[in-house]
C-alpha cells in the first residue's frame, strides 16, 4: 500500500519538475549533479572536483530510497541538475521520471542498468561491491568529459583519485577473500550479499532473506532451515541489517547469539557522519575479527 501511495504522489511532483525545469537556466558552465543517495553524490563530487557540484536527495540515514516519497523540494532540486545519478534496478525508480521531466533534459545515469548493464530482478544493492563504485567513477569521468571536454584530464585524474580512496576497502576485500573460500553465511536480508560474494562467502538462506525483504512471512521450511544452520554451526556468521526490525529477525539474531554464532551488523544506508570508505571498513573489520578468532 505504501508503494502505491508513493506512485500516486509522484504524478503531481513530475508536473512540478517540468514547470521548474522550464524556468531553470544554468548560471555557469559547471556540471550540476543530483544523486538519490549520499554515497553516490560522494563519488560524483570527487570526480567533478572544482568543475561542478553534487547533491544527494536523501541525507537522512533512517530513510530508505525504496520507500522515499519525493516532495516539491525534491522536484526543485532535480530541476537544477544536468546529470542525475540513480541506483536503478527498481531501487529508487521515483527518480527516473523526475529526471526525464527535467526541463534541462538531464542525463540519467542508473548505476545498475547504465554502468553495470544489469536488469531489474537482480540484487539492487550494487554499491556494496566496491568494484561497482570504481566502475561508476570511470563512467562519470567519461560522461563529464563529454559535457566539458576542456577538463577531461581533470575528470579522469579525479576518477583515479576516487579509486585510490577505495584502496583500504579493496585491499581488505582481497585479504578476507583468501579465508572466505565459499564458506556458508546467513543473512537476515540480502542487503550485504554482493559484498559477501566479493569476499568469497556463499549465502545459505537466500529464500528466507528475500522473503523478509519483501515484507512477507518466511515459509516454514525456509525458517526451519535457517534455525537448523545456526544451531548446528553450519554458517560462519549471521549478517543482520540493523535498520530492519521485526519479531522474526529478533528471534533469529537471539538464536545466533545463543548458539555462539557471530553476528555482523550492517546498515543499508550510509550512517550519519560516515563516508563510503569508513562505512564499508566498519563492516569488513567485523568479518576480519571473526576470521581471526576462527584461526586461533
Amino acid at each position: 500500500m505504501k508503494k502505491m501511495f508513493t506512485m500516486l504522489l509522484v504524478v503531481p511532483i513530475l508536473i512540478l519538475v517540468a514547470g521548474c525545469g522550464q524556468n531553470t537556466t544554468a548560471k555557469n558552465d559547471k556540471i550540476t549533479v543530483v544523486a538519490s543517495t549520499d554515497f553516490y553524490a560522494q563519488v560524483a563530487k570527487t570526480v567533478l572536483g572544482d568543475h561542478g557540484t553534487a547533491t544527494a536527495v536523501i541525507h537522512d540515514s533512517t530513510v530508505s530510497p525504496e520507500e522515499f516519497e519525493p516532495t516539491p523540494k525534491t522536484a526543485k532540486l532535480v530541476a537544477k541538475a544536468n546529470v542525475v545519478v540513480a541506483n536503478g534496478l527498481g531501487y529508487d525508480s521515483w527518480l527516473n521520471g523526475m529526471a526525464k521531466s527535467n526541463g534541462r533534459k538531464a542525463q540519467l545515469i542508473r548505476v545498475g542498468e547504465d554502468v553495470l548493464h544489469e536488469k531489474v530482478g537482480v540484487n539492487p544493492h550494487v554499491w556494496n561491491n566496491p568494484a561497482n563504485m570504481q566502475k561508476l567513477a570511470t563512467k562519470l569521468a567519461a560522461d563529464f568529459a563529454k559535457k566539458d571536454p576542456k577538463n577531461k584530464a581533470d575528470y579522469e585524474a579525479n576518477a583515479q583519485k576516487y579509486v585510490q580512496q577505495l584502496k583500504p576497502v579493496t585491499d581488505m576485500v582481497a585479504q578476507l577473500k583468501a579465508q572466505g573460500k565459499g564458506k556458508a553465511v546467513a543473512v537476515t536480508e540480502p542487503v550485504y550479499d554482493l559484498m559477501l560474494s566479493a569476499v568469497g562467502y556463499k549465502i545459505s538462506d537466500q529464500d528466507f532473506a528475500e522473503e523478509i525483504e519483501e515484507g512477507a512471512d518466511p515459509k516454514p521450511n525456509d525458517l526451519q532451515a535457517l534455525q537448523n544452520d545456526l544451531k548446528n554451526h553450519k554458517v560462519q556468521f549471521l549478517v543482520e541489517n540493523t535498520q530492519s526490525s521485526g519479531n522474526i529477525i529478533s528471534s533469529i539474531v537471539k538464536l545466533a547469539k545463543q548458539a555462539n554464532v557471530p553476528v555482523v551488523k550492517v546498515t543499508e544506508t550510509l550512517p550519519t557522519g560516515e563516508n563510503y570508505v569508513s562505512w564499508q571498513l566498519n563492516s569488513l573489520k567485523q568479518i576480519q575479527k571473526i576470521q581471526e578468532e576462527a584461526g586461533k
